[in-house]
């Protein structure tokens, strides 16, 4: 621009600044909005199911194609330039292009309704793609409602339901008439109900159903992690919950109701006071003996909540544009992670014996010590961090790593011995030998998990495990590169089975510990 002065006249000069400055308002204007929101999408199949992750782009519903694919059939071969893929499927091809909703398969040429995107590197189609495309591609059946995070692929019929709140004296009546017969299990998590439905695919009438009514605020139906499930939301703190399944699993019935009145407690004959009071005494108010030990009690209804719960952290590796591994058929380490870590945490929740930080939410690029801060901050009692790679042989694997200082084979000899110092970027190690424990202790509890190949607890500099404060592992599961499928992965059962068991293992440390 400073060139530019000396040849151009003044009056030149304010006209081109006033243009330039025009056409950028014009695109901001004009450049169109996106906005991207990660969830899940549930793949029904007779036998199994399948959750691959979701994004909303411009309000559209989008799915990451090659991970479709291969739920339904198998990828022969793909050839990618910079806005054009085409892909070999069967006996069928397929080519697509960025930006472009027109879909060609084989000679015929198939309009989706929002354009292809490529997106963090995936190959995006939106969520039309399923009866547009995909139900050409195979002889199974596809049943797809648009606007909804599930599919039913195969000979599955599903179940569904009808809801109703009744008032009540003391409280109110929700009756669930299913189609289907159900089991119930029920848990309490962030001040909510849910009530697990058992395995039966549902596709509800209605996804969500909102009240006034000062007992009941929303219930919700929910199966983003391959679960049908249904939580339910009180309005108010305090409320008991008694659900009853009837009508041989086809109606429930559940109680929601204010709590029994609490009784008084006896009273007891005052004692008299002594004979010289100290000033203290005089102004202090008067306390009710406790329940059991006769010993001074707070006054009033308050009832102590007893010390906090130990804080677990929680870390998806990787995230934003850092997607670390990448499998055969489209699965990036991030996404998959990052479900791993969400089974981990409703694992942990249900024991209700742990509070639970997430390091990372969403897709984010999260540094190192961001990770490490939110653990330390929150005080965190434990520290894992997930991820996913090339463990070589078969899959699944699982592989758990303490810290070990970058260059040393054996644990800093300062690691320790100065508990009133250690350096931000050394303070890991300070608990190697509570790191060791806490690898060990699952490492033997994941051993007995069937089919699972488990690889004695390593040393290494893992990076993120540096700067916690808390005994910290780092747990891969594997093997995911290009040259296998994640599969085995990604299957529901196989996650469930080992988030469960990590948060058996952490309860069992935990209670030797205290």
């Amino acid at each position: 621009m400073q060139s530019l002065k000396k040849y151009l006249p003044g009056s030149w000069r304010k006209l081109l600044l006033s243009l330039t400055l025009l056409i950028s308002g014009l695109g901001l204007l004009l450049w169109p909005v996106r906005t991207l929101r990660s969830d899940n999408f549930v793949f029904y199949f007779p036998t199994s199911r399948r959750v691959i992750p979701l994004e909303l782009i411009d309000s559209v519903q989008y799915l990451p194609l090659l991970p479709v694919l291969n739920l339904v059939g198998t990828l022969n071969g793909l050839t990618e330039r910079r806005n054009n893929l085409k892909v070999a499927f069967g006996d069928s091809h397929i080519e697509l292009h960025d930006g472009d909703p027109r879909v060609r398969l084989d000679k015929k040429t198939l309009i989706l309704a929002a354009p292809v995107r490529v997106s963090n590197g995936k190959w995006m189609v939106p969520s039309d793609f399923l009866t547009t495309v995909l139900a050409r591609l195979t002889s199974q059946d596809v049943e797809y409602q648009i606007g909804t995070n599930r599919v039913f692929i195969g000979n599955i019929k599903p179940g569904s339901f009808t809801l109703r709140l009744e008032q009540e004296s003391n409280g109110a009546r929700l009756t669930f008439q299913f189609t289907d017969k159900v089991t119930v299990h029920t848990e309490s998590a962030n001040g909510k109900w849910v009530m697990f439905l058992g395995d039966h695919p549902i596709q509800p009438l209605e996804q969500s159903f909102h009240f006034q009514n000062p007992y009941v605020s929303d219930v919700r139906f929910d199966d983003q992690d391959g679960l049908p499930k249904l939580v339910i939301t009180p309005s108010a703190g305090g409320l008991n919950f008694y659900p009853e399944l009837s009508e041989g699993g086809k109606m429930l019935r559940a109680e929601v109701s204010n709590p029994a009145p609490a009784q008084p407690p006896p009273q007891t004959p005052k004692a008299p006071p002594p004979a010289t009071p100290s000033s203290t005494a005089a102004t202090a108010p008067p306390v009710a003996p406790g329940p059991a030990t006769g010993t001074a009690a707070p006054a009033g209804p308050a009832t102590p909540t007893g010390p906090p719960l130990p804080v677990v952290a929680l870390d998806a590796g990787h995230g934003g544009e850092d997607n670390g591994a990448r499998s055969r058929d489209g699965v990036l380490e991030k996404e998959l992670v990052a479900q791993l870590v969400e089974r981990v945490r409703q694992a942990l929740l249900t024991t209700g014996k742990f509070r639970v930080i997430m390091t990372r939410t969403g897709d984010a690029n999260v540094t190192f010590e961001q990770r490490a801060v939110a653990a330390n901050v929150a005080g965190a009692a434990y520290f894992l961090t997930f991820h996913a790679g090339d463990l070589g042989g078969g899959s699944p694997q699982v592989a758990i790593y303490t810290y070990q200082s970058p260059g040393s084979a054996s644990p800093s000899p300062e690691g320790g011995a100065n508990p009133f110092f250690v350096a931000w970027d050394r303070i890991q190690e300070n608990h190697l030998e509570q790191s060791g424990k806490l690898a060990q202790t699952i490492e033997r509890d994941l051993a007995v998990l069937a089919g699972v190949t488990v690889d004695p607890p390593t040393a290494a500099p893992e990076r993120t495990l540096r700067s916690v404060n808390a005994p910290a592992v780092a747990i891969e599961i594997g093997s995911l590169s290009p040259d296998v499928d994640a599969g085995p992965l990604t299957d529901a059962a196989f996650q469930l089975h080992l988030s469960s068991i990590v948060a058996e293992a952490l309860s069992a440390l935990q209670a030797g510990g205290a």
